[in-house]
């Protein structure tokens, strides 16, 4: 068995490593949504601006057999770094998970990095049974589960359009004239990039991270252009609402979801949902999910689903989504390694 790093040029590669991922996603949580081919191939020859990353297979017998997805942040937490496995079902047991986390420590570690994680899937109550073979073997090489987040699924249409309706309307009354809500599709307009890089330099800061030690990354206009043209490239649309302080024409809450430039795919990501500590009590979070969701639907009829992740103890996000119809469907976790510096 050889491990040979992942050139995006290499289409013999490239293909395999595909592969692993949809063996990998159709054994272990196949309910959940799968892999992209378009984005994972452009994703790797476009780069995030602020991870550096890096894939490695793991090749026996000119077959790729697994693979190794690793991430570097490159702007803030320089101690961190993250990184999944997908080895194939009929491979497994053979050390070749193992080989794989050995040298994604010996690579975190030559850069310095001394917290890494691997994610999991886990069974949450009234979800979908999952194997625990994932978090046995992380458990075996000393991680420790850092961070539980509950997976959840809700159908575009899952609200009667008058309960909808009615949801819709008390929001805005609770919001009243104070807050004007605005919407796009694709990139940020241009009049608002500033502010919403503001408001995304607080997400560290203000959603729950359990034992991981994350310091807040300062957004600026720059890297809020090349997340956009990283997501253009890679065929990624973003749904976006947000909501307007009129008196002080900052942007105070912010919700997105993510969709595949793909007529085709069914399934979309609700991304990060945030308001503004000064701001909250208005049900702003509701407010932009609905108008949000409606955006999705008037323009993507063949996006039939949303899924989302929150932390367990996120209790007011969660209850936002029950409200709106997401359905648990499993549960995943962060388990988390330190080394000394």
């Amino acid at each position: 068995m050889e491990i040979i790093e992942l050139d995006p040029a290499d289409g013999d590669l490239v293909s395999g490593a595909f592969d692993v991922m949809r063996a990998t996603h159709a054994a272990d949580h196949p309910e959940n949504p799968a892999p992209h081919r378009g984005s994972f191939e452009k994703g790797l020859v476009n780069p995030p601006p602020d991870e550096d990353e890096a894939h490695f297979v793991a090749v026996e017998d000119g077959k790729v057999v697994a693979l190794l997805g690793i991430g570097l942040p490159n702007r803030a937490n320089l101690h961190f770094s993250w990184a999944w496995i997908n080895v194939l079902p009929e491979y497994r047991r053979r050390g070749i998970g193992t080989a794989l986390l050995e040298h994604f420590i010996a690579y975190a570690r030559e850069r310095g990095r001394t917290e890494i994680t691997l994610e999991t899937h886990m069974t949450w109550e009234g979800g979908v049974e999952r194997s625990k073979a994932g978090q046995l073997f992380l458990e075996k090489h000393g991680f420790k589960n850092a961070l539980t987040y509950i997976n959840r699924r809700c159908a575009v249409d899952a609200l009667e359009p008058a309960a909808e309706q009615e949801l819709l309307e008390k929001a805005q009354a609770a919001a009243g004239d104070e807050y004007e809500i605005i919407s796009w599709i694709g990139r940020t307009p241009a009049e608002l990039v500033d502010t919403m890089a503001r408001i995304d330099s607080t997400i560290l800061a203000e959603v729950p991270l359990g034992d991981l030690e994350l310091e807040p990354e300062t957004i600026d206009a720059d890297l809020k252009n090349a997340r956009a043209d990283r997501n253009e490239a890679m065929g990624i649309v973003l749904v976006q609402t947000v909501a307007r302080h009129r008196e002080s024409g900052e942007v105070v809450a912010n919700t997105v979801v993510f969709l595949h430039d793909d007529g085709e795919f069914p399934d979309g990501y609700q991304g990060i949902t945030i308001v503004d500590k000064g701001h909250r009590g208005h049900r702003l979070g509701l407010l932009l999910k609905i108008v949000n969701l409606r955006l999705v639907r008037e323009n993507y009829p063949h996006v039939r689903a949303i899924w989302t992740d929150n932390a367990d103890v996120n209790a007011p996000m969660i209850g936002i989504n029950v409200i709106l119809g997401y359905e648990i469907v499993d549960a995943g976790a962060e388990f988390q390694r330190k080394f000394e510096s």
